[in-house]
């Protein structure tokens, strides 16, 4: 039995399962996404980057302000916050939500036969 997108999400990001704005971050992942790459494991690419996208728009409570990337830290007194910092070199920004970073350990367990099929540098 193979997991359905919206299966994968309501598992792994209820945030977003519960959120009216499922189909579109489900639809823009997939538009995306290479299912020839991923193959059986397509679905769970397109749960993961539909949840990344959803985090680094906003979405997730305390994950993201603004949509200017994942917190690291937040201080009250002051107001003081700190965002994560994009270390991948692959500039796909994936690394900066758990989501992305599962997305990225995907694609890395893919064999690619020497063509990076996945879009990423």
């Amino acid at each position: 039995m193979s997991l359905s997108p919206n299966q994968i999400i309501e598992a792994i990001c209820p945030e977003l399962s519960g959120s009216p704005s499922l189909p579109v971050f489900v639809e823009m992942a997939a538009e995306v996404t290479d299912e020839g790459f991923f193959e059986k494991l397509y679905p769970h690419a397109i749960a993961y980057r539909a949840c990344h996208l959803f985090i680094i728009s906003g979405g997730a409570n305390g994950n993201s302000v603004m949509g200017l990337g994942q917190v690291s830290s937040m201080s009250e007194g002051g107001l003081s916050i700190s965002f994560a910092t994009n270390q991948a070199n692959d500039a796909s920004g994936l690394d900066t939500t758990k989501y992305g970073k599962l997305l990225l350990a995907l694609i890395k367990s893919r064999p690619t036969m020497g063509v990076n099929r996945a879009g990423l540098q």
